[in-house]
């Protein structure tokens, strides 16, 4: 069955993949601040493109319901990451990513607050790393937002129930896209082959992400489930 889902972070490397698998049988609601791969890739196809400066969401709601939106399904991808050791942390990038990791998908549940956008909304998946539960070095900050983010689920799943909405988070382990790309640049040949190690599954790819985002928002699939931290890492955690 089409849906109509709103996908924020979607101009993200991590999103790219998902977006594109979702967009052959849904219609579309992509939010970013940069929107000039959106619109090469995606306007006219089954979506509404936004672009937003620091996450208005008021903005998003705006055009929402000026669209006559009425939301299945929510996948909130923005997130942040950086390495700075836990003596080298200033304030102001402490901010900057739970801004980016916790306090934006915050913004994207007070949508929740508008009947007329969520009639039909039975299903918001945020995106999680398995850093949420093993900490590393340098990885302090995206460690312990992540860790809030999955924290942040459990409650709003309890309040957002009443509204018969799940609330669940992927946590996801090393892919090719997105933070698993970028810390590959980071590492030498030995630590990669380390890293994959451990993870006994092998790395994953965007097609492992956008199956657990598509069973999450199935209405039927994954119906009873919800403030679940779906742990998606091919063995990592174990």
């Amino acid at each position: 069955m089409k849906k109509t889902i709103l996908i924020t972070g979607a101009n993200s490397d991590l999103a790219f993949g998902s977006i594109k698998s979702l967009s052959k049988n849904n219609y579309l609601i992509l939010v970013s601040s940069n929107t000039k791969n959106l619109k090469k890739n995606f306007k006219g196809k089954n979506s509404l493109i936004i672009q937003t400066e620091n996450y208005e969401y008021k903005k998003i709601i705006r055009i929402l319901k000026k669209e006559k939106i009425n939301l299945n399904a929510i996948v909130h991808f923005n997130g942040m990451q950086v390495f700075n050791s836990v003596n080298n942390i200033k304030k102001e990038i402490f901010e900057k990513i739970f801004n980016a990791n916790c306090y934006t998908f915050l913004e994207t549940l007070k949508i929740t607050k508008n009947p007329e956008l969520i009639k039909n909304l039975y299903s918001i998946v945020t995106i999680s790393s398995v850093a949420s539960s093993k900490g590393n070095k340098g990885i302090s900050l995206y460690s312990s937002s992540k860790s809030a983010l999955d924290n942040i689920v459990k409650s709003a799943a309890l309040e957002l129930s009443k509204k018969k909405i799940r609330v669940n988070s992927i946590v996801l382990g090393h892919i090719n896209k997105g933070m698993g790309n970028r810390v590959s640049k980071f590492l030498n040949s030995d630590q990669i082959n380390y890293l994959k190690e451990q993870h006994p599954l092998g790395f994953g790819n965007s097609k492992d992400l956008f199956n657990s985002i598509n069973f999450l928002i199935d209405k039927n699939k994954s119906r009873w489930i919800t403030g679940t931290n779906l742990i998606v890492d091919g063995g990592y955690l174990i």
